[in-house]
């Protein structure tokens, strides 16, 4: 599988996260080392999260167009960084839907900035995310979890985030995945098959959605210990209903 490498930057007070794909060179990687990194973890292109606050996208991304593609409904922020100047170069990025651009050599101060600039494009305004929230409890009428689309998951996600600054309660996101027990394939119905336990298991006004192998879900209003009982209570499910299933399901879970 390929891999990228995501960089989570402080800056003041906020976590910045920017996930590189491709082969980034020592400028690039100085660059945003630059920008007070505290952490670098590895992630693949569908892998990635909706707390990313921009992606790079370097010459050597595979799929370019396809990667660009899934960005785009996930509406982070992304650009392309190369040492090709060439207006054919700048086409091809351009076709593939990338319209930021940064040529390598530039200066590292005007780099980071560019990075920072880009980071911080990603707005949900307020007004939208309320509509975004009526729509879906209108069209959910089931039990448990609101159930939506990866694109409306990330969108979400954004709105909780910004939401959240203005209020003293927490939200978790939870990220449900697979651990085979014989090999790394997921059989087709088994993510189905989880993510409808994750749904009836959470509460109503929470949210769920699938991402490609993973099962992503907020908790609205739950601190950590909320959210971990809560997200321990779906795997034990899953285990209690599907013991004769292939897989352990696991979780990882961190505060909006």
């Amino acid at each position: 599988m390929f891999r990228g490498k995501a960089f989570q930057v402080l800056k003041g007070a906020e976590i910045m996260k920017i996930v590189i794909l491709g082969t980034a060179d020592e400028r690039l990687l100085a660059a945003v080392s630059g920008i007070n990194s505290s952490e670098i973890v590895q992630c693949g292109a569908e892998e990635i999260l909706p707390d990313t606050d921009c992606v790079l996208l370097t010459d050597q991304t595979p799929e370019p167009e396809q990667t660009a593609a899934l960005l785009r409904s996930r509406t982070i922020p992304a650009a392309a960084v190369t040492a090709d100047g060439s207006d054919e170069r700048a086409e091809f990025w351009l076709d593939c839907g990338i319209d930021r651009i940064f040529v390598l050599p530039m200066p590292e101060t005007l780099l980071q900035k560019r990075i920072s600039a880009l980071a911080g494009s990603a707005v949900c305004l307020p007004d939208a995310g309320f509509e975004l929230f009526a729509r879906i409890a209108e069209s959910n009428q089931q039990r448990g979890a609101y159930a939506v689309h990866e694109p409306e998951f990330f969108n979400i996600y954004r709105f909780v985030q910004r939401l959240q600054e203005r209020m003293d309660k927490q939200a978790q996101l939870v990220i449900f995945s697979f651990q085979a027990r014989l090999d790394d394939t997921v059989e087709p119905g088994a993510m189905e098959e989880a993510f409808q336990i994750a749904q009836k298991c959470l509460r109503r006004g929470d949210i769920v959605s699938i991402s490609g192998q993973r099962i992503l879900a907020i908790m609205m209003g739950a601190d950590k210990e909320g959210g971990y009982v809560a997200a321990s209570r779906i795997v034990n499910t899953y285990q209690a209903y599907c013991s004769g299933s292939a897989y352990d399901l696991r979780f990882e879970m961190q505060t909006i």
